[in-house]
């Protein structure tokens, strides 16, 4: 199968059940002859957007990714260097590794007016409250894709006189790179979520305060307009991570190992 049609392949079902979905959701909106309605209508979230198109693309679009690419930039910095860090020490990984998996029981949303209070007001404690919603899966994700390196690579290497550094860049952090980026995937489907809700606390511009706004005032429109937004923004960082995948590991992404997917499996 070819890349084109395979890719095709990939994107019709999903796009098909979207369309039939808010198909769906638009006629029952219009069924609906209550004077209150929960939800607005596809086609009323579409009219508000185009409607406050201008102040969504000029003020609350920007700040809110620029909040998230910031977040998620230091987060990769840290995660990273955390995850080689730990990697290279067995004690130190006992030691941080469970306070990790603990620190995802401590809910996020809780800890964010405290970040206002720590940070005062501006972009700091949005771009905190990103790094917090993101470190975990990218930390952790590395650290699993290091561990579950080829010992028999690791034994090759070392056999042939190869220091322990060259085995880690080498063997090691290559063999980790899938693992690391299927964490990036998932942060950032997070990202966004981080910024939204530190906005929706306190801030002055943002999809954030444009929700909250929206809520406060009753347009539940302009409200499901943010969430769409929101949607599409992530969606399109998820796919520039998955473009960025595909050029930093070609050799992941060959026919060879792709056809060996589409093969039928024993299931």
């Amino acid at each position: 199968m070819h890349r084109r049609s395979w890719s095709q392949a990939r994107l019709v079902p999903p796009a098909l059940t979207s369309l039939v979905l808010i198909g769906v959701w638009e006629l029952l909106t219009r069924l609906d002859t209550s004077k209150v309605r929960l939800l607005p209508a596809p086609s009323e979230i579409v009219r508000a957007m185009v409607r406050d198109s201008g102040p969504l693309l000029s003020q609350h679009v920007p700040i809110t990714l620029l909040e998230t690419v910031i977040g998620l930039g230091i987060a990769i910095v840290l995660g990273a260097g955390l995850a080689a860090l730990l990697d290279f020490s067995a004690l130190l990984k006992r030691a941080v590794y469970p306070l990790l998996i603990i620190s995802q029981t401590v809910p996020l949303v809780a800890i964010a007016p405290v970040l206002i209070l720590l940070f005062r007001f501006g972009i700091t404690p949005k771009v905190v409250t990103v790094i917090l919603f993101t470190f975990f899966p990218i930390t952790v994700s590395l650290i699993d894709g290091l561990s579950a390196t080829d010992p028999d690579l690791v034994a090759l290497l070392r056999s042939m006189g190869a220091r322990r550094g060259q085995i880690w860049r080498l063997i090691r952090l290559p063999a980790a790179l899938p693992s690391f980026f299927s964490g990036l995937r998932i942060a950032a489907t997070y990202a966004m979520s981080g910024a939204i809700i530190g906005e929706f606390i306190t801030a002055q511009y943002g999809l954030g305060r444009y929700l909250r706004s929206s809520y406060n005032s009753g347009r539940l429109d302009g409200a499901f307009a943010a969430i769409v937004i929101t949607a599409i923004l992530s969606i399109i960082m998820v796919a520039l991570v998955r473009l960025l995948e595909h050029l930093m590991l070609p050799w992941f992404f060959a026919q060879s190992r792709r056809a060996g997917w589409d093969e039928p499996g024993i299931y």
